[in-house]
């Protein structure tokens, strides 16, 4: 069996300067900086775990120090047993409006603006990946300012259905036997 197959990858492609978090599935903290004015995701950085050790992505979108005018929030999740089942937000032509992170025991936000003002035309998204721990990571684009697209990555084969195939096929070996 293969077990070398390639992610998927979703989001919404916009213009600007990418960045990507592709392999980086298992997530302790998600920080995120909002702004109090301009109503926007200013940026995100995550604390993952990678080979036992805790490793910190770099900060996408604005720098600490492009407004004095951000919100500053962190989500803690309660690694390992906690695991990122989804994200949902808005997001208007230019940027990244809002953002939620779900998970398999809660719910996280939202961060930013929620509210969807009629004149303005906002999108909506919901990515839902399943409570198997499909997740694979981040990507996205910034601007100097803010996220102005998120998207993820999706394991299409998770540990989980490599483990149960792999006792049925032990279980139905034992059966045949006489």
């Amino acid at each position: 069996m293969n077990n070398q197959i390639d992610m998927i990858k979703y989001g919404v492609k916009k213009e600007g300067i990418v960045w990507d978090e592709k392999g980086k599935s298992e997530i302790a903290k998600i920080f995120i900086y909002s702004g109090v004015d301009a109503y926007f995701v200013c940026s995100l950085q995550f604390l993952f775990v990678e080979d036992g050790q805790f490793v910190l992505s770099q900060l996408h979108g604005a720098d600490y120090n492009y407004s004095l005018n951000t919100n500053f929030s962190t989500v803690v999740l309660d690694y390992p047993s906690e695991f990122l089942t989804g994200i949902q937000g808005t997001f208007y032509r230019t940027g990244l409006r809002s953002i939620k992170f779900v998970t398999n025991k809660n719910v996280y936000g939202p961060y930013d603006s929620d509210k969807i003002d009629p004149k303005f035309q906002y999108k909506e998204f919901n990515v839902h990946l399943g409570d198997d721990r499909s997740f694979g990571g981040f990507h996205g684009t910034k601007s100097e300012s803010h996220i102005e697209s998120i998207g993820i990555y999706m394991k299409p084969v998770t540990s989980s259905m490599i483990t149960n195939s792999s006792d049925k096929v032990q279980k139905s070996k034992k059966k045949t036997r006489y």
